[in-house]
């Protein structure tokens, strides 16, 4: 996938607030006064309330973005390139990436994400499953074709 393909998912700031919303109410979200599970969505705070009792959650909350100020576009950009890439990115590439000033923002979100990762790869091991990366394969054909050469001139 190209990176230009990222960048037009997520186009702007709403279309990923509207992405984020709704995967939230996919996956169930409770109340936490009084644990009703139906909610309406507050457009102009981005928060959820409650039909029940009226109490609101922002829609950041628990999420890896809770207590960011980064916009959302940003998160789920770095979601997907983090998580879809064979190689890990730096965070100067990130932040170059993103077109933000400041390293120290960037920097917080991928330990967060990345501590994210790593807290759902520990909870789900391959038993069964392995993936080679195809550059690696490349590279083994590469020296075994080469060692066999080596060993024909002998």
């Amino acid at each position: 996938m190209e990176l230009r393909t990222y960048f037009e998912k997520y186009s702007d700031e709403a279309t990923c607030i509207e992405e984020l919303k709704n995967k939230r109410l996919e996956n169930g979200l409770l109340c936490r006064k009084c644990g009703h599970n139906t909610h309406s969505f507050r457009q102009n705070d981005l928060k959820f309330q409650c039909r029940k009792c009226g109490s609101r959650t922002s829609l950041r909350s628990g999420t890896v973005m809770e207590n960011s100020n980064l916009p959302i576009r940003y998160w789920m950009i770095c979601i997907e390139l983090m998580t879809l890439s064979h190689r890990r990115l730096s965070i100067l590439k990130i932040q170059y990436l993103l077109g933000h000033k400041r390293y120290e923002p960037i920097w917080m979100m991928v330990q967060k994400i990345r501590l994210v990762m790593k807290i759902r790869d520990e909870k789900y091991r391959l038993k069964a499953y392995s993936e080679f990366d195809p550059e690696f394969l490349q590279k083994i054909d590469k020296l075994a074709i080469k060692k066999k050469a080596e060993s024909s001139k002998l």
